[in-house]
């Protein structure tokens, strides 16, 4: 599998509320110009690149995941998404954070099969929710208006997408509030992954085993990631404990790993990893790393 790592734009498939504002007519320019300019080519859907506490994680995005189920032409299953009613259960930070990350993952999996205007109602509730969080001023109104415009265009969305996780990535850094962005990064992946993992079950395909092998190393960087806030509270030691007992079972996973030499374009900013991974999973694997999973998740959502 090709992954590609885009120093311009950060990706995570999850849209956020935010406050209306007027903006001066040079900036309303600028960002028509880069309305103009989104192509597929400057979109990195593959990977989210952070930087906590000095260190760089890497996860796949949840584009990347979703986008790879419709690709093996699977059956789009609107009854794995969480139900856009269970929103009102979530009252607390923890569970509202985690859940901004399934919806979100839940949205870019409508988006890959298409069905964006089913997305609007998961746009509403990531919304209440990103209110409820008290971020609501972390991006104007206008991306928020541009996501519901384009939500048919797959192309156009990822763009808003991204630019959006970074101004919300940078409000959480500037007030301290980081653990918020790191619970909404574990939601996305523990949602797309559960997608994942259904699909790979239900249809034995083996691209699409495969790629379900290859979030070992995803799972240990969401965990050190997660792993400065385990004594916070009952509920992060719980996550963690959870998503450490997941590693356990990678672990019986056999990968060889096969190097090509990248491919480098200076002139867009982008490196091509060209290396392949195959993994080996056995049946027992399979299925109680996807049991385990959806006990996860489930978790989150209850």
């Amino acid at each position: 599998m090709n992954n590609y790592f885009h120093n311009k734009y950060i990706v995570i498939l999850f849209a956020l509320l935010f406050v209306c504002s007027c903006k001066p007519e040079k900036q309303q320019q600028k960002e028509k110009q880069e309305e103009s300019n989104v192509s597929e080519k400057e979109i990195d859907t593959s990977t989210v690149l952070l930087k906590y506490n000095e260190t760089l994680f890497i996860l796949p995005s949840p584009h990347q995941i979703t986008l790879q189920i419709e690709k093996n032409n699977i059956d789009f299953n609107k009854n794995l998404l969480n139900s856009v009613e269970s929103y009102k259960r979530y009252n607390t930070n923890f569970k509202q954070a985690l859940n901004i990350g399934v919806y979100g993952s839940d949205l870019g999996y409508m988006n890959a099969y298409e069905r964006g205007s089913d997305g609007v109602s998961y746009l509403s509730v990531i919304k209440r929710l990103s209110d409820d969080l008290g971020i609501r001023g972390a991006v104007d109104g206008h991306k928020f208006k541009k996501i519901e415009e384009n939500m048919e265009n797959q192309d156009s969305l990822i763009y808003y997408m991204s630019s959006i996780y970074q101004s919300i990535d940078s409000y959480l850094k500037r007030n301290s509030r980081r653990e918020i962005g790191a619970l909404i990064i574990a939601g996305g992946w523990i949602e797309s992954v559960y997608l994942l993992s259904h699909a790979a079950i239900e249809s034995n395909n083996n691209t699409l085993i495969n790629r379900l092998g290859e979030q070992k190393q995803p799972l240990n960087n969401l965990i050190e990631l997660l792993s400065s806030y385990y004594y916070d509270s009952e509920k992060y030691t719980n996550l963690i404990d959870s998503l450490v007992d997941l590693a356990y079972e990678y672990d019986g996973i056999i990968s060889n790993y096969y190097y090509k030499k990248p491919q480098v374009y200076p002139d867009k900013q982008l490196t091509v990893i060209q290396s392949e991974t195959n993994m080996v999973i056995s049946e027992y694997h399979l299925r109680t790393i996807s049991k385990k999973i959806e006990q996860i998740r489930n978790k989150i959502i209850e």
